[in-house]
């Protein structure tokens, strides 16, 4: 990134150093942040729910703390306002936990693994707890009945990939790491691996992670997918197990047929780029009849998000790329997202400045990419996207910045967009403050080493 590029005479680092810094101090307190985000109206216009979820990583109080963990590794100023998230997000469990990365003790996990050692007693507890809770997944799995499976069973959001994630950086700390870390990771990573194996339905041989429409969640995908489906998005699809069979490698964890499982994984999705007139793309999603035809269709839906298409998988593919050391598979990851950022930006299907469909996780996709290829493309993208995040910015709004949510969901145009205040990493203003972090000099927001044992980051599966 070029940090002289300026903005009305501020460099684009400056000036996003300063809207980190608004969001900070706007987030800081626990209890404004619920007097905001809990308003009665601030509610998802479609299905009505309330944009604060005190104990999520999406919009509630672990997604904050992590935020400030990330501020207070540059600046240790922070660290008492990372104690007042985390004890707030303590004291806001419930005795009925949810369950998955983003929702319940394992997001508060995520959290206190954020803070370089600090809160041990409380990081084994919860890490036990998500040992135990990953195996009883784990064995409601094995009992499931017929082919296919559900997005809980593998996804990074809801499934047993994400807390995977979490078991990866348990495993090797001496205050979570013992026996049942151990025996809950090893058996996420042989259930991954069988089901990367093929599996027959209706006479045909198609991938084990095939997604019949009676487990579908939503019912306009029983609609749309009326004979299931295979999800390419890393925030639902098979791209969050690649990235935990990639990652365990390179951690030392191996079960048998785990690097075939992730060769078969890698190539399926590269099997399904898709070239239309502005490049190649990755869908977000591949119906069962699409999958076994002939002549695969070559125009699917795609966005240029994180959720879904190209930057998401590309993410996860060079990663694996590089653990299993194939410079193709490295290569398709570089090129697809030159050719995302290269289309017509009216095409991206991007929805606001936030993380999981808005452009801060663009920017973290290409920032992670960028930086480990030295690629001079991403690199110099990474100001154009910080440049338009920043432009978002709204200064009147309690958090700095807004998540806008379409209504009707149909829609074609921004003035249809309801702004809601959210918080958190995945849709609030946190995760666009950590994704601004990417682009802030050294010598910014910083009095030592931001160097980042757990960076904020693996909650979305790049690091």
């Amino acid at each position: 990134m070029n940090n002289a590029t300026q903005l009305h005479g501020v460099s684009v680092g400056e000036r996003a150093a300063e809207l980190v810094t608004l969001v900070a101090e706007r987030l800081a307190d626990p209890a404004v942040v619920a007097e905001f985000a809990g308003r009665p109206d601030n509610r998802d216009p479609i299905y009505g729910a309330m944009m604060w979820g005190p104990m999520t990583l999406s919009n509630g109080l672990p997604g904050t703390a992590m935020f400030y963990a990330e501020l207070a590794r540059r600046d240790p100023a922070w660290s008492s306002t990372v104690h007042r998230h985390i004890r707030a997000a303590g004291e806001a469990m419930t005795s009925q936990p949810s369950r998955g990365l983003y929702a319940g003790p394992a997001s508060l996990l995520a959290a206190t693994q954020s803070c370089d050692g600090h809160y041990p007693g409380l990081r084994r507890k919860l890490a036990a707890w998500l040992a135990a809770d990953q195996l009883t997944r784990l064995d409601a799995c094995r009992t499931q009945q017929g082919p296919g499976v559900t997005w809980e069973s593998y996804d990074i959001i809801n499934g047993l990939s994400g807390t995977a994630r979490l078991l990866l950086d348990s495993i090797d700390d001496p205050v979570e790491q013992g026996a049942e870390i151990e025996r809950a990771l090893l058996e996420t990573l042989r259930h991954l691996v069988a089901m990367s194996e093929p599996i027959s339905v209706d006479g045909h041989w198609v991938p084990g992670w095939w997604v019949p429409a009676e487990l579908q969640k939503v019912e306009q995908d029983r609609l749309d997918y009326p004979r299931g489906d295979f999800n390419l998005g890393l925030a639902h699809g098979i791209p969050g197990p690649v990235l935990i069979l990639s990652l365990a490698l390179r951690r030392g964890r191996e079960v048998p047929g785990q690097r075939a499982a992730l060769e078969r994984m890698v190539e399926w999705l590269i099997g399904w780029i898709r070239t239309d007139d502005q490049g190649t793309y990755w869908p977000c999603r591949v119906g069962f009849d699409d999958e076994i035809a002939a002549d695969q269709p070559e125009r699917l839906f795609t966005r240029t998000a994180w959720c879904y298409g190209a930057p998401g998988v590309a993410a996860v593919v060079h990663h694996a790329g590089v653990t299993l050391g194939i410079p193709q598979w490295r290569a398709h990851a570089v090129r697809a997202l030159h050719d995302a950022l290269a289309r017509d930006e009216s095409r991206w299907t991007l929805t606001g400045p936030t993380v999981c469909h808005g452009y801060a996780g663009l920017l973290q996709v290409v920032h992670r990419i960028g930086t480990a290829e030295q690629d001079e493309v991403l690199l110099g993208a990474q100001t154009r996207l910080a440049e338009t995040i920043i432009g978002m910015a709204d200064l009147d709004s309690p958090f700095g910045f807004r998540h806008p949510m379409r209504y009707p969901r149909s829609a074609p145009g921004p003035t249809e967009f309801k702004l809601l205040d959210v918080a958190g990493i995945l849709e609030g203003a946190a995760g666009v403050a950590c994704a601004l972090l990417s682009v802030i000099p050294a010598d910014l927001l910083s009095n030592r080493s931001d160097a980042s044992t757990h960076p904020w980051d693996r909650a979305l599966a790049l690091s």
